[in-house]
């Protein structure tokens, strides 16, 4: 397998990634590793106007979710995901430098057909963020306090939740995921969301192959964001599809119980030995991450 594309680096001047959430007042905890959870909507056509966007949102989560309609001044349109606001807003213009195009490499589930991202000419940035009760000079204050890793999957989720509805715009062709270095097709990213609780391919860039003519390869992009080292598996015997499925296994229970798998760790994945953890290189991706071994 080739060298794997990089995720963004963290956006520092969103709302919810400045200098108030560098550090966990609960537990001192350095969250640098934060960052605005956003994904874009690709479409190969004339970015639709914020009526066409807020009255799609207003009919998919019609007694689900609040939608907040943008006007002419202020295109963007708001969705209350429970604690999250989801903003979503359409740009006239294609993801630059051809980042949405480098980020479909080596993902199996392109099947070949990747090169239509390249048609892409305008998209919807989604993004969300946690914000505090209004005060009285009109501005959000700080949110109750969630655990730093909680907090950034619900975002994460709410984004993915909107996402998905947005791939139901025409000319809708893919979505990417600048901080996972992932561009999914779109039908796909919609149906990974939908039909699932932790969709992870959608947050995660889970790329697997074979690594010679007889050994697979699996490893991730985009943990980091989570507040999690990434993870790879090398020279595998076996078929790339059954490193991905537990790939993603581990993602999802990482994910989902609030895991954070350390150096040194003993994982019981089903086979007959465990995987030892340790960290490393990666020949993929030139950063530290997580790798297993059998032990």
């Amino acid at each position: 397998m080739s060298e794997s594309p990089q995720p963004d680096q963290p956006e520092r001047d969103q709302p919810g990634s400045d200098a108030r959430a560098s550090v966990d007042p609960g537990t001192g905890e350095d969250l640098s590793w934060k960052s605005t959870p956003v994904a874009i909507v690709l479409l190969d056509r004339p970015a639709p106007g914020h009526r066409e966007v807020g009255d799609l949102l207003a009919e998919i989560f019609e007694g689900s979710y609040e939608v907040d309609p943008g006007t002419d001044d202020d295109p963007a349109t708001g969705v209350s995901v429970e604690d999250v606001t989801v903003v979503a807003t359409p740009l006239d213009l294609p993801v630059a430098d051809g980042e949405a195009s480098r980020y479909t490499e080596n993902l199996a589930i392109w099947n070949g057909g990747e090169s239509v991202v390249d048609t892409h000419c305008s998209q919807v940035v989604v993004a969300a963020f946690r914000l505090g009760p209004v005060g009285d000079d009109g501005e959000p204050g700080e949110p109750e306090y969630l655990d730093p890793r909680l907090e950034t999957l619900r975002c994460e989720l709410a984004v993915a939740t909107v996402t998905a509805a947005l791939t139901a715009l025409p000319g809708a062709i893919a979505v990417s995921v600048g901080g996972a270095a992932t561009t999914l097709p779109a039908g796909p990213y919609r149906d990974l969301v939908a039909g699932n609780p932790l969709p992870v391919p959608a947050l995660v860039g889970v790329r697997a192959g074979m690594q010679s003519e007889t050994t697979s390869c699996v490893y991730t992009s985009g943990l980091g964001r989570f507040g999690r080292p990434d993870m790879e598996r090398l020279d595998v015997a076996g078929a790339p599809g059954a490193l991905y499925g537990q790939m993603c296994d581990l993602i999802a229970y990482s994910l989902g119980s609030g895991t954070v798998f350390q150096p040194g760790q003993a994982l019981e994945v089903g086979g007959p030995q465990p995987l030892l953890t340790s960290i490393e290189t990666s020949p993929f991706t030139g950063q530290q991450v997580l790798r297993l071994t059998p032990g």
